[in-house]
């Protein structure tokens, strides 16, 4: 989700979770992209990026830990 924001809340993260860029302004507000788990993106191509990573690291302990495969109660 595209958030814009004129005002950066105190402990508000300033730079993209992914790839560490700051958060770039655009008509005097700062733009970020917001994931429905809180973490804040500069763009949806790192959104997307991150959500990958994680994706391909969950799969990777799924293949060296088999009981934590698909249709696992430990999941």
């Amino acid at each position: 989700m595209l958030m814009s924001s004129r005002y950066l809340v105190n402990g508000s993260p300033r730079c993209c979770m992914f790839c560490g860029e700051p958060f770039r302004p655009r008509d005097g507000d700062i733009e970020f992209w917001r994931t429905s788990a809180g973490q804040h993106f500069c763009s949806e191509f790192c959104a997307d990026d991150a959500e990958e990573a994680q994706f391909r690291k969950r799969r990777a302990a799924a293949a060296t830990h088999p009981g934590l495969g698909a249709g696992s109660p430990h999941l």
